[in-house]
């Protein structure tokens, strides 16, 4: 990765040619700018680590040349599946952390407690987007449509190693000391109503493990950010 480069994002880097989106456009000419000659930083989103060149400064569709590009690889699967808060700013901000902690996929779930049961997702993927860009990283996360909890726990293709955090009285584990980065996990986090007695026999059923984030009762959006730390670092 070439330093001090101003990065943008592109869908598609497939051939040589290709232009920046307008607001991208705008920003690099009128905020940063750049001119003609000057070298960018280009993601995909999709593993591509790009440097391009500036080749038309134009401030609605600036056109740019790849100079070389490299392919990373995907990274070990770390997916948050969520209850969503009943405020978006709070939904924001676990998208947001969540993203440049290293979460490659996240589950929206609708539980008996949930506070909200619709949503649009767009914004949630222009959060993830720029935290791209922040963080340097290469890889989008995917943001998977709403699931019911019973139907969602069910599903075959999640990691084998999977995890509920909630504040019944149970047996649980620490996450500290299951939480394994070296192969794909799931945590599973529950609306500020936690999830019912039910919920939590039915997720053992299929293989989900109870564990706790330590002592302090965590609201949602900070109990999603702490166990993705966890099970990352």
């Amino acid at each position: 990765m070439e330093k001090n480069l101003s990065t943008f994002f592109l869908r598609n880097i497939e051939g040589d040619i290709s232009f920046l989106s307008e607001n991208d456009s705008r920003h690099a000419i009128k905020v940063l700018r750049h001119k003609n000659g000057d070298q960018l930083y280009i993601i995909d989103g999709l593993g591509i680590d790009a440097i391009a060149e500036i080749l038309d400064a134009h401030p609605k569709k600036t056109k740019i040349k790849i100079l070389k590009k490299k392919n990373k690889n995907k990274p070990i699967q770390l997916a948050l599946a969520f209850c969503p808060t009943k405020s978006n700013d709070r939904n924001s901000f676990i998208f947001e952390k969540a993203t440049e902690i290293g979460v490659t996929d996240f589950y929206p779930i609708v539980s008996q407690n949930s506070e909200r049961r619709k949503w649009n997702s767009e914004k949630f993927k222009n959060i993830m987007v720029a935290t791209l860009k922040q963080s340097k990283q290469f890889w989008m996360p995917k943001i998977y449509d709403v699931q019911d909890f019973n139907a969602f726990v069910k599903l075959e293709k999640l990691p084998n190693l999977k995890f509920i955090a909630h504040c019944k009285e149970d047996q649980k584990t620490s996450l500290k000391s299951l939480a394994n980065n070296v192969v794909p996990q799931l945590i599973l986090i529950g609306p500020e109503g936690d999830f019912t007695s039910e919920e939590i026999t039915e997720s053992k059923i299929h293989d989900f493990q109870s564990v706790n984030l330590g002592e302090n009762r965590l609201r949602t959006e900070t109990a999603c950010i702490v166990s993705v730390t966890m099970m990352k670092f």
